[in-house]
């Protein structure tokens, strides 16, 4: 008998939950993609000998041209879809330069942390929202 789980590991991806003027940064997955027309949290795949952080800051570089500073570590998820599993370490991040370009999503949204479950989200990053609107309800 095999152990699946230890012949396929899960997909680490890294999100940006980027804050601007008390607002929340998502974008929209483009049709063509897996799960598009879904919002998420930008971010992407962790390269091989990659940290979390650059690959943070390589991914909205690339979908975004936009440049932010990563701070800690908000959540990490884990979730299995039907293609297989991903873990998702969430950071809190800043906006340092840029101006938003769609370059690999199809929109982007600022969103007060109340409104973030009004958007068609990603179910892996529901609990990244929960994590959210528990710290900023008070």
């Amino acid at each position: 008998m095999t152990d699946n789980s230890i012949l396929k590991q899960p997909v680490h991806v890294c999100a940006a939950v980027v804050f601007h003027q008390k607002k929340i940064l998502l974008t929209l997955r483009p049709e063509d993609k897996k799960l598009g027309g879904y919002w998420e949290f930008p971010g992407g795949k962790i390269e091989k000998g990659e940290s979390p952080q650059l690959a943070l800051q390589r991914e909205l570089r690339e979908e975004l041209d936009i440049e932010v500073g990563v701070g800690a570590l908000l959540e990490t998820v884990h979730h299995s879809y039907e293609w297989g599993d991903v873990k998702i370490l969430a950071y809190t991040c800043t906006w340092k330069s840029g101006t938003i370009k769609h370059l690999e999503v199809a929109d982007h949204s600022w969103v007060a942390p109340e409104n973030l479950l009004d958007y068609d989200i990603l179910t892996a990053d529901r609990p990244i929202i929960r994590k959210l609107q528990e710290q900023y309800s008070g």
